[in-house]
């Protein structure tokens, strides 16, 4: 799929789950829908620059976006696009059966299983999801490693039995009951993040397999980071040429909110002509994937003789 640039699109705020780990405070989540330009605008705004563009959807929750299907549509005629959804709007099966697969680099269903219990339950997610795998777009299945979830996540392998998904464990970042993660795992923890990441390595083997990158929230590789995030400071980067932060009303920047390239919607977003040393720490997918002096490759499944060395599931169980 070629692109030119990519964008890390913000869309909105607005959420209709309030999961315990979520970046975004509860003030936020509950921010009233706003769009600042139609899916026509949009669709001008982007092809404005000249550039083909690789926009990933993310927020709060894209679904719930107005217009999200139109836009979306408008959107894949010339770019392409990535999106994280939780799959419970209807507007997921509109999707479905409006957008060209083959204009969408990916979904990441994040499968959220505490907090759908308390609302309505998984059966959207699982009709939804498997509406998407039967169309044809490329979805992944993931979800946040707590250690509530990691104790229990042979609950979200069975729930998904049969639908030909896996879920994929999320490194959780940043505070979580009060302690910091990644550190905070403990080595049961990390031995079960370990073991879950090498089975949903097997079984998303065909959709990695015909890649030439990686997907660019790259979960795959999570367990590498179980020790610790990396840093990029000084890093030779290509944001700001091949990728940008976008935010809702259309403001650019290299990434981050630190250097401002501009406004999408007012035609005055000016990209920088070549890589520059990393000033600050946006996101670790991002940042591995555009560091210009290091790129992101799939990395193939385990193979027999490497799996062996990973502990049989069963050995991590509760019970």
């Amino acid at each position: 799929m070629h692109y030119d640039i990519e964008a890390d699109w913000h869309l909105l705020n607005t959420c209709n789950y309030r999961c315990a780990y979520c970046f975004l405070d509860t003030g936020m989540l509950r921010e009233k829908l706003r769009s600042y330009a139609s899916p026509e605008a949009w669709e001008s705004a982007f092809n404005a620059t000249g550039k083909t563009w690789l926009l990933h959807l993310t927020g709060g929750e894209p679904s719930i976006y107005p217009d999200f299907v139109e836009l979306c549509r408008r959107l894949t005629r010339r770019h392409a696009i990535s999106f994280n959804s939780n799959l419970t709007s209807a507007s997921i099966v509109e999707f479905a059966e409006t957008v060209d697969p083959s204009r969408v680099n990916f979904i990441n269903a994040g499968l959220h299983l505490a907090e759908r219990e308390e609302r309505s339950g998984n059966r959207r997610f699982l009709q939804h999801a498997e509406l998407l795998r039967k169309s044809e777009f490329p979805i992944v299945v993931s979800a946040v490693a707590t250690p509530p979830m990691l104790e229990r996540f042979s609950d979200a392998v069975s729930l998904l039995n049969g639908t030909g998904l896996f879920p994929i464990p999320k490194l959780l970042r940043g505070t979580f009951a009060g302690r910091k993660y990644p550190e905070a795992y403990s080595e049961l923890e990390r031995a079960r993040f370990r073991a879950y990441a090498a089975e949903a390595r097997q079984a998303y083997e065909s959709l990695l397999a015909g890649r030439s990158e990686a997907l660019t929230i790259n979960l795959f590789d999570d367990d590498q980071l179980l020790e610790g995030k990396p840093r990029f400071t000084g890093r030779s980067c290509e944001a700001g040429r091949r990728f940008v932060r976008l935010d809702p009303d259309g403001e650019v920047f290299r990434c981050s909110h630190k250097t401002r390239l501009g406004n999408l919607l007012a035609g005055t977003f000016t990209p920088t002509l070549q890589a520059r040393p990393c000033d600050t720490f946006y996101c670790y997918y991002f940042c591995q994937k555009y560091a210009s002096d290091g790129s992101q490759t799939t990395k193939p499944p385990p193979s027999s003789s490497t799996r062996s060395e990973v502990l049989p599931l069963a050995a991590l169980s509760p019970n």
